[in-house]
């Protein structure tokens, strides 16, 4: 895991300092408080600074046996993630024909079903409670305009 870990906060301390570089572009106060600028620049100095310890925790550890292992997923690992990658392009396709609310119950359906070993009424019942609590949050309490499929959900 240390080069797994050496190799992340390097690439980590790379990003922060774009996301520094890239804020720099945008006005640090608007008139009313903060600006656009504010966020990212302080998001960027904290991952720095989180990198820079990571780093140091890192070549300060003692080398241990889990140091050598390969810190890269196997195949299995890789074969899932394949899975959920093509359902979530299909979530996509579907999205504007099937509704978002009927999209998500199908969606964690098959994902808990196909992919975690959940029996199949928890997997639908968790797939209603999970798109109940979409449609109460989104569409009943903060009145977000969803996609809405030829049932109306």
């Amino acid at each position: 895991m240390r080069k797994g870990d050496l190799a992340f906060a390097i690439i980590s301390l790379g990003l922060s300092v774009w996301l520094i570089l890239e804020s720099l572009q945008f006005d640090y106060l608007s008139k009313f408080g903060p600006g656009p600028g504010f966020e990212p620049f302080w998001l960027g100095v904290l991952l720095g600074l989180l990198s820079i310890f990571l780093f140091i925790n890192t070549i300060r550890r003692k080398k241990e046996k889990d140091d050598e292992k390969s810190c890269l997923p196997g195949w299995k690992s890789l074969g899932r993630l394949g899975l959920i990658m093509l359902a979530l392009a299909g979530f996509g396709l579907v999205m504007e024909s099937l509704g978002f609310i009927l999209t998500v119950f199908i969606f964690v359906t098959i994902l808990l079903y196909a992919l975690e070993g959940v029996p199949v009424f928890k997997s639908i019942f968790i797939g209603i409670l999970f798109s109940a609590f979409i449609f109460l949050v989104f569409i009943h309490w903060m009145q977000v305009e969803l996609p809405k499929g030829f049932l109306g959900l």
